[in-house]
């Protein structure tokens, strides 16, 4: 007799998780583990000293602290309002019309293939708006992958891939150069008081990244993927026109929206320029370089990206439904928001779990205690040249499991690696870009990632077996591939820039 396959739902599955990361903190606490780590005062640039001990939540306190903050864990959860922001836009630009007009005029007698390489490679770029590309660009690529015939899903791993893979590649300086680039000049200062660390010192390595990157997501994406994820079925829901013709009326709708989007894009524009009359408005002007007003924490181009890129798409959707009369009144508009939040209710119970398994999983301080115990291990190691560099690349992977925090990590990493490197003579840029490349290559796959639920949710919307639920084990079986091929490939970029002696950036290279 044939065994029933038990599959286990998502929800249930971090339940059982948190439950176990509970217990796993008594233990942690009763046997006193503790470890200190060093921070580097960025005034005076002294080492101060940080205890991290593990915090016991499965006792009264723990419990108590579980139930106090479970409807804030939940609200506070990250992706929880910006997915609900982003799919309102998105809605609209989906259900006006616009997005399968636009898609299929683009795609008319083109190769497939192209198309995977620009939703990687969208995603690479989009990665530095962050929150707004993983509510926004992965739907789309979505939406992009039924009008080419494919499966959805392939779109949407394809685009996941690029975002969280690419996460440290782009052709543009960036948030994560402002992020890191305090850590690593404060942990210079441990050596060099003089040493000054350049903004744009991984500019040339990103842009190599992210070439590179694009192109093998896209292998991936073509020769595992859509091979494994088969034929899309449509359902009735998804009210889509496969046809490949676009009639001339769509093509003007299509026009007439791409023009009025332009030109809101241009006012846009015209409010993150710096120094022109009544502009700035989106910029955090108290900051000193360009770079850290738009893209630092008290940007408020930053703050507000995913509603911008929200109305972008749903005035699109607009414009393009009120000239082919796919728009007729404000029901219509309405009714289009709320597309994509119709079926809402079990990805809203996935994320309340996913909220408490991050979050108590923070609290516990496992995570950072796992960090610091691997950097401790690194500093003694004391490595050098193609070792060093490889050593620090698996001690950063194994940490970005447990902390996907870029911040984090680097505040409790870089007082050991930068100094560590430059005494092998390599420069502090260099050893930016170690941890840059290390960090991207596997938070995708960290269930601690808060936005692997949202991947886990859109692969099942479209679910091809709606019966079936997709699974923890479904969603890792479709993006483990990306991780193992865009981990080796960041290693080889980074020892072929030390061999070669390639430029990092624009007057930095790799030794001092």
């Amino acid at each position: 007799m044939k065994k029933k396959e038990i599959r286990l739902h998502p929800a249930l599955l971090l339940l059982f998780l948190t439950i176990i990361i509970m217990v796993v903190s008594s233990v942690g606490n009763i046997l006193n583990l503790e470890t200190t780590y060093y921070n580097v005062n960025s005034v005076t640039g002294d080492l101060e000293s940080q205890v991290v001990t593990i915090n016991n939540l499965f006792n009264r306190t723990g419990i108590q602290y579980l139930v106090s903050n479970m409807l804030s864990n939940f609200i506070n959860f990250a992706p929880l309002g910006t997915l609900i922001l982003g799919l309102m836009g998105v809605g609209v630009a989906y259900k006006s019309g616009f997005l399968n007009s636009l898609f299929k005029w683009l795609t008319k007698d083109k190769p497939k293939k192209f198309f995977t390489f620009l939703v990687v490679f969208l995603g690479v770029l989009s990665s530095m708006f962050y929150d707004a590309a993983y509510v926004i660009l992965i739907p789309v690529a979505a939406i992009l992958f039924m009008n080419l015939g494919r499966h959805p899903s392939a779109g949407i791993c394809a685009a996941f891939a690029g975002i969280s893979f690419g996460y440290g590649a782009n052709i543009v300086v960036n948030g994560v150069d402002n992020v890191l680039i305090n850590y690593t000049q404060s942990a210079t200062k441990i050596l060099d008081q003089n040493y000054i660390v350049s903004l744009s010192g991984n500019i040339i390595f990103m842009f190599f990244a992210t070439i590179l990157i694009s192109y093998l997501g896209m292998v991936i994406t073509e020769k595992y993927v859509v091979p494994k994820l088969g034929k899309y079925t449509l359902d009735e829901e998804d009210d889509i026109d496969l046809s490949t013709e676009v009639s001339k009326k769509e093509k003007k709708g299509v026009i007439v929206a791409l023009l009025s989007t332009t030109l809101l894009c241009l006012i846009l524009i015209y409010c993150i320029i710096p120094g022109l009359p009544f502009s700035g408005l989106f910029l955090n002007l108290k900051e000193k370089t360009y770079v850290a007003q738009l893209f630092g924490d008290g940007s408020y181009f930053k703050q507000g990206s995913v509603l911008i890129f929200s109305v972008l798409f749903g005035f699109s959707g607009f414009i393009y439904g009120l000239r082919v009369k796919t728009i007729k009144n404000n029901k219509d508009i309405m009714n289009s928001m709320s597309y994509y939040l119709k079926g809402f209710s079990s990805l809203l119970v996935l994320i309340f779990f996913a909220a408490q398994f991050c979050l108590i999983f923070k609290e516990t301080n496992i995570g950072i205690f796992i960090v610091v115990s691997l950097s401790e291990l690194l500093d003694n190691l004391q490595l050098s040249g193609i070792v060093l560099i490889i050593f620090t690349f698996v001690i950063i992977l194994i940490s970005t499991i447990f902390v996907p925090s870029l911040s984090t990590k680097w505040a409790i990493l870089s007082p050991v690696i930068v100094p560590m490197f430059m005494q092998s003579s390599f420069t502090p840029e260099y050893a930016q870009a170690v941890f840059r490349a290390a960090d991207s290559s596997i938070k995708g796959i960290s269930p601690l990632f808060s936005y692997f639920v949202i991947l886990i949710g859109f692969l099942q919307i479209y679910n091809s077996k709606k019966k079936n639920v997709v699974t923890l084990t479904d969603a890792m079986s479709l993006i483990v591939p990306y991780t193992i091929a865009f981990s080796i490939l960041w290693l080889l970029i980074l020892i072929g820039f030390y061999i070669i002696g390639l430029p990092l950036g624009f007057n930095t290279s790799v030794m001092l």
